[in-house]
C-alpha cells in the first residue's frame, strides 16, 4: 500500500483564523460521565483550518462546493518549495521555472508558513501570490492551487481599505478552486496523488477539508 500523508490541520479550540470570520466554537452536547456517550457540537465558518474556497466564494453564479466535479478532487498534483521569510510576492516566474505543469494538475505551494501556524505571523505576515502567479495557473489550466498560509492573497495587515482579492478572483473567475492552511513539509518537491475530503455543503461558497497525499 502506498503510504499517505495528511495534509491538514486539526479542528480545535484556538486555532489561527481571519479576523473576517468568527473563531469556531467547541461544545459537549453529550458526555461519557452522565450520558455514556460523547456528542460534540461544533459551529464554525465555512472557511476556517485547511478548507477549500469554492468558485461562488468570490463569483456571483460559481460553483459551490457540492457542485465541484469529483475530478477536481481527485488526481495528480505536484507540491512546489518556494520557501519565504515574510510577506513576500510568489510570482509566476518562481512557478514556471520549478516543474511542467499540465492542464488537470493541481499545485500546492510550500512557502514553510505550515511550521508556523501558531504564530501570530501565520495571519497577518504569511507570503501570497502575485497576481501575475494566478494568471499563469488559469493560463496553464491547472484544477486547483493550493497553499501553506492563511490566503494565498495579501495578509490582512497589508489590505488597503475595499481590498479587491485580486488573486482568489483571478482563480475562482476562472473555475479554479483554491485549498488554504495545508500542511506540506513532508512532500516539497514532489508529485503525489491528491485527495480532497471537503465537506459537502449544498450550496457552500466553502468548506472544511480534510487533505490527503498518496505518494507514488
Amino acid at each position: 500500500m502506498l503510504p499517505t500523508v495528511d495534509l491538514s490541520h486539526p479542528l480545535e479550540p484556538g486555532m489561527p483564523h481571519a479576523r473576517t470570520v468568527p473563531a469556531p466554537e467547541f461544545k459537549s452536547t453529550s458526555t461519557w460521565a452522565e450520558h455514556r456517550m460523547r456528542v460534540m457540537r461544533l459551529d464554525m465558518p465555512t472557511h476556517i483550518g485547511t478548507h477549500l474556497d469554492a468558485p461562488s466564494h468570490f463569483v456571483e453564479d460559481g460553483a459551490t462546493v457540492d457542485q465541484l466535479p469529483l475530478s477536481t478532487l481527485v488526481g495528480p498534483a505536484y507540491c512546489l518549495q518556494v520557501l519565504r521569510d515574510g510577506p513576500d510576492p510568489i510570482t509566476a516566474a518562481d512557478l514556471k521555472s520549478a516543474v511542467d505543469l499540465e492542464p488537470g494538475d493541481a499545485l500546492l505551494i510550500r512557502t514553510g508558513w505550515d511550521d508556523r501556524y501558531a504564530e501570530p505571523a501565520y495571519v497577518d505576515g504569511h507570503p501570497y501570490l502575485a497576481v501575475d502567479a494566478a494568471e499563469w495557473a488559469v493560463a496553464t489550466g491547472l484544477r486547483l492551487i493550493g497553499m501553506d498560509t492563511m490566503s494565498p492573497d495579501l495578509p490582512m495587515s497589508m489590505r488597503p481599505p475595499n481590498f479587491p482579492y485580486d488573486v482568489h478572483r483571478t482563480l475562482l473567475g476562472a473555475g479554479t478552486p483554491i485549498l488554504e492552511n495545508l500542511v506540506l513539509r513532508e512532500i516539497p518537491d514532489r508529485w503525489c496523488t491528491l485527495f480532497i475530503g471537503v465537506l459537502n455543503v449544498l450550496g457552500g461558497d466553502g468548506a472544511p477539508a480534510r487533505a490527503l497525499a498518496m505518494l507514488d
